[in-house]
């Protein structure tokens, strides 16, 4: 059954690129003998028209494509711009935390986290996500405190690169929170 499939298809590629040939040599033909007899202007007019055709059906699909990358941006930015704004200002409730004598509790921040990681998950960019991870891995190192605050500027800095703003430059995000982040920033250089 395989052998007969085979040879049918076979046959039936074998007929159709042999008319297709015979088909593409006979317009050929056709189009040389047209030409020869038509004047030079009508030529040009012909080649002229069908390079205008193909360079308009060239830039409309280039349009489409840039179009289609656009829309497809712009709804990824309304989708991510609800979980990175609440990151934020999860990030500013921790900070508030200490001022307002723990008003944030820890069952309230795992909500939160949660509820993060949660939005994240469909609408992260790859780089807010593997960020992410990484923090979380070393949320749980003590050690790792002055790291995680700048792991957490980097994620913020990638949240604003996919929104289509600017990284700004390291321990900036960190000054609007952490009051003497320079000084800790000289210390570890």
């Amino acid at each position: 059954m395989v052998v007969i499939i085979g040879a049918v298809a076979w046959g039936v590629l074998y007929y159709l690129f042999t008319y297709l040939g015979m088909a593409i040599t006979k317009f050929i033909d056709w189009s040389t003998s047209v030409a020869s007899k038509m004047d030079a202007v009508v030529i040009v007019a012909l080649i002229t028209g069908a390079v205008s055709i193909i360079g308009v059906i060239i830039s409309s699909v280039i349009a489409k494509i840039i179009d289609y990358k656009k829309n497809r941006k712009e709804y990824l930015n309304q989708k991510r711009e609800e979980p990175y704004g609440e990151f934020v200002e999860m990030v500013y409730k921790i900070q508030q935390n200490v001022k307002n004598n723990n008003s944030y509790t820890e069952q309230m921040m795992i909500d939160d986290l949660s509820k993060f990681s949660r939005k994240i998950t469909l609408w992260g960019s790859t780089k807010v996500v593997k960020k992410w991870i990484k923090f979380r891995e070393q949320g749980a190192n003590p050690d790792a405190g002055i790291d995680n605050l700048f792991i957490l500027e980097d994620i913020m800095n990638e949240m604003r690169r996919d929104l289509g703003l600017r990284r700004v430059k390291k321990g900036n995000l960190l000054a609007f929170f952490v009051n003497d982040i320079k000084e800790v920033m000289k210390k570890n250089k």
